[in-house]
């Protein structure tokens, strides 16, 4: 019997793979191997499933892409951060960002899924930052916005484009330009 976990693990990939709005509940409770009315008692409402999907998107991503860049040396985890991204973005069931696709479909910033996406986007830049910190450089939030941004923009080229070596290489030669000075 599937269990709520189950539900918002499956509706995750669904919601990442077809959007959320494509993704109606009939499908959702399909994919997921249960009844509409499992689902609901559940999840009362398919905003109450995206918002379960997005926090769970959160915590994998944010899991995955730590012990990825902590895996390297203190001073070469902002770098790190990209190289994450760059792996990441050839993986086979690459779909963007499942963050930025919710705050494309809901534009609005008042909009539940356009918030997570924010504080999720706020939580990267802020990682970021205290890598950078960590690595020695003078003003962290000055280096780590360029590594940010490297990384949004290789996110959507590569989601548009796919993943071709020039963006991969171009992402990394201006992640390097970034330079970090020690305090």
């Amino acid at each position: 019997m599937a269990t709520s976990d189950d539900i918002v693990r499956s509706a995750l990939r669904q919601f990442y793979r077809d959007g959320f709005h494509a993704s109606g509940v009939d499908l959702l409770a399909e994919q997921a191997g249960v009844t509409k009315r499992t689902l609901y008692r559940y999840y009362p409402s398919k905003d109450a499933l995206i918002d379960a999907a997005l926090a769970l998107r959160h915590q994998q991503f944010m899991e995955k892409m730590r012990a990825f860049v902590e895996a390297a040396p203190v001073e070469s985890r902002p770098l790190a951060y990209i190289d994450f991204i760059i792996h990441w973005v050839q993986e086979d069931d690459f779909y963007g960002c499942a963050f930025i696709n919710a705050s494309a479909e809901y534009a609005q910033a008042n909009q539940p899924p356009h918030q997570q996406a924010a504080a999720h986007k706020k939580e990267i830049c802020g990682y970021l930052a205290s890598l950078c910190a960590a690595a020695g450089a003078k003003q962290a939030e000055a280096v780590a916005m360029p590594l940010y941004l490297i990384g949004e923009g290789l996110i959507v080229a590569c989601q548009v484009q796919g993943h071709h070596p020039v963006l991969l290489d171009a992402a990394r030669a201006l992640a390097r330009s970034v330079t970090i000075a020690p305090s």
